[in-house]
């Protein structure tokens, strides 16, 4: 079963629509759990860690280091056996 990870609304306050990826804390084939740090992303105001929203392999990494992508994107999938 596949899980798409999204960047969520980071608060209220966010004054742009996007946020840039700094890093990647773990590489497509890893094995992730729910909840570990996955990535972080830097806003207009602060560098935040986003959580593995499920457990399974990094299957696909879409937006690499140094890109920016919108809130709500798809920025990677994490694929678990069911």
């Amino acid at each position: 079963m596949k899980k798409e990870v999204v960047i969520p609304r980071l608060g209220s306050s966010d004054e742009s629509d996007e946020v840039k990826i700094l890093r990647w804390l773990k590489k497509t084939g890893e094995m992730v759990e729910k909840g570990e740090p996955l990535f972080e992303v830097e806003t207009d105001k602060v560098n935040v860690e986003i959580e593995a929203p499920d457990s399974g392999y990094l299957t696909e990494i879409r937006i690499e280091e140094g890109q920016v992508a919108r809130f709500n994107s798809v920025v990677a999938i994490i694929e678990r056996e069911d």
